[in-house]
Order: C-alpha cells, then structure tokens, then sequence
C-alpha cells in the first residue's frame, strides 16, 4: 500500500480548470498546470524562467485509439522559450505541466536527467503516444545529484495524476532503488554544502 502524502494546489484565478500550482510540505519543487488559453498569462509567471521539466498533453485527431499524445521537454535554463515555441509549432497539446525548483536548485545536469527518466517511464508505460523525435540519453550524474532528482522525479510521478496526466501512473521507483541512492548520497553531502539542505528532504524517503 502507497504511504499517505500531502499536496497543496493553489487556485490563481480562483477556476479548478485554469491555472495549477503545486507543492508539497517540505519538497523544494513547484508544478504549475495551465491549459494552453492560459498560455499568455502563464508565460509571464517568475517559475517560467527556471530550469526545468514539462509536459504538454492533447489528443491528436490521426490517432486511431483514445491514448492522448504527449511531449516532454526540458529547458537547461528556463522553459519560457520552450513553451513559446511549441504554442507555434505544436497542434495537439491542450493542457501543460511543468516542474521546477523554488530555489532554483534545478541545474542543466538535473532536467536532462529528469528529462530522459520521464521519456524511458512514458515509453515503457505504453498508454500515450509519445510526440518526442528524439530519445535523450541519460546524463552522467554524482550519487547525491543523482539521488536528488530521483526524489525530484517521485514527487513529479505523485502529483501528475492530481492534475490529469495519468500516462506514467503505474511507474514507480522502487524503495530499494530510493534508499540505495539515499545512503550513498549522505555520505557525499558531508562535503557538499548545497547536499546538505537536501538532506531533510531525503529522509522522507528512507
């Protein structure tokens, strides 16, 4: 059985349909969930100029089933641009997601991994058509980075069926997994200073 969690969704506009934002007791992250209208006025909002993961989702009409079709992007900087350019080029999605950091803790080696991680659970989960032209590849990344975006990564699995993207729902990391890379990384904070803020949101998970 999963372990109970917490999640707070704050309502801008006051409108359950418009703009989302996510967070979590003690988690360093942030989501904001828009639909594509509300692209102009999302765009403008200071979680856009972050490093950064998102998703966009729709339904293609070529599609000869009821899967939606996603793309999953990253931006290394920020994923303002990003964005603005799939609301140009991009027909399908009609909602987006993204993921960033509300320290801005989130560097490039980060959302390429976080990146390549939600395309591999997205492509083995089978229940989306995957918009993505290209698979990224892993990034090479220290143990206390590499156990920080796999905590990162749990959170975004959580939260992204509260906001109606259930394409990745049945993936999980493992425990094992969570706690293997947790150990190790504690040992890495002690000469880390920036590791060692992380150090209260890994205990969660041990």
């Amino acid at each position: 059985m999963s372990d109970p969690f917490t999640i707070r969704i704050h309502l801008p506009s006051g409108d359950p349909e418009d703009i989302r934002i996510v967070d979590r007791p003690g988690w360093t992250g942030i989501g904001v969930a828009f639909p594509r209208a509300s692209w102009p006025e999302v765009r403008s909002r200071d979680e856009l100029g972050w490093a950064g993961v998102y998703i966009l989702m729709g339904y293609g009409e070529d599609t000869a089933d009821e899967l939606p079709t996603i793309y999953i992007g990253k931006g290394t900087r920020e994923v303002r641009s990003r964005i603005d350019g799939h609301s140009k080029n991009k027909e399908f999605w009609d909602k987006g997601v993204i993921f960033s950091s509300l320290s801005n803790e989130l560097n490039a080696a980060h959302v390429d991994w976080l990146e390549y991680a939600l395309v591999n659970l997205a492509s083995k989960a089978g229940q989306s058509h995957l918009d993505n032209d290209v698979n990224p590849r892993e990034s090479s990344l220290g143990e206390a980075d590499k156990a920080y975006t796999r905590s990162f990564l749990k959170e975004i699995l959580q939260i992204l069926p509260l906001l109606g993207i259930r394409s990745l729902r049945n993936l999980r990391l493992s425990q094992s997994e969570m706690k293997y890379d947790q150990a190790r990384a504690s040992k890495q904070c002690e000469t880390q200073s920036w590791c060692r803020r992380m150090k209260m949101v890994l205990r969660k998970y041990s």
